[in-house]
């Protein structure tokens, strides 16, 4: 019997990230890191079905699992001001195949609203419809290096394994 994957990540929607770092920081002693963003020309959601710009800007706690991701307003689909401030997402990291994750909840009526896609159209990372899960949405990230940069656009940090991180090698 294979075990259920642990929730990686808590995210949190936020008008103002840098505020929102700081407040949460003084609220929680958490540290949170750089500003970074996930930024790919490659994102799809139900607003807007076509691949298309995404730049959300992220900061992740240190301390977790799991932690703490907060992501400023970003567009107008599934990170946008519309959506409102507070809980976004649950995360689950390194997904061995979210294309047969998204079947697999497909047949039980659980469906995707927002995915960043790689040049070879294969799923970096998809969202679940907040509506099918009583107003929650999940994350299933890829093991596959993703579209992250600091935040003035630099290249980012790197794990051993060359995938962009958001802390520096010391703080690894």
């Amino acid at each position: 019997m294979t075990s259920a994957p642990l929730i990686h990540h808590v995210a949190l929607l936020v008008a103002d990230l840098d505020k929102a770092v700081a407040r949460w920081s003084a609220a929680t002693g958490y540290t949170f890191s750089e500003v970074a963003r996930y930024r790919t020309d490659r994102y799809c959601d139900r607003r807007n079905p076509a691949p298309h710009h995404h730049d959300a800007r992220i900061s992740f706690s240190k301390e977790g699992p799991p932690y703490i991701e907060l992501m400023e307003f970003h567009g107008s689909g599934t990170h946008g001001p519309d959506q409102g401030e507070g809980f976004h997402h649950l995360g689950f990291m390194d997904c061995p195949s979210p294309e047969d994750k998204m079947i697999e909840l497909a047949s039980l009526g659980i469906f995707d609203d927002g995915m960043a896609l790689d040049d070879d159209d294969r799923i970096l990372l998809w969202f679940t419809s907040k509506q099918d899960l009583n107003g929650m949405r999940l994350e299933f990230v890829s093991s596959d290096p993703q579209p992250i940069i600091r935040d003035d656009g630099s290249e980012p940090y790197r794990d051993v394994r060359g995938c962009p991180v958001l802390w520096p090698p010391e703080e690894q």
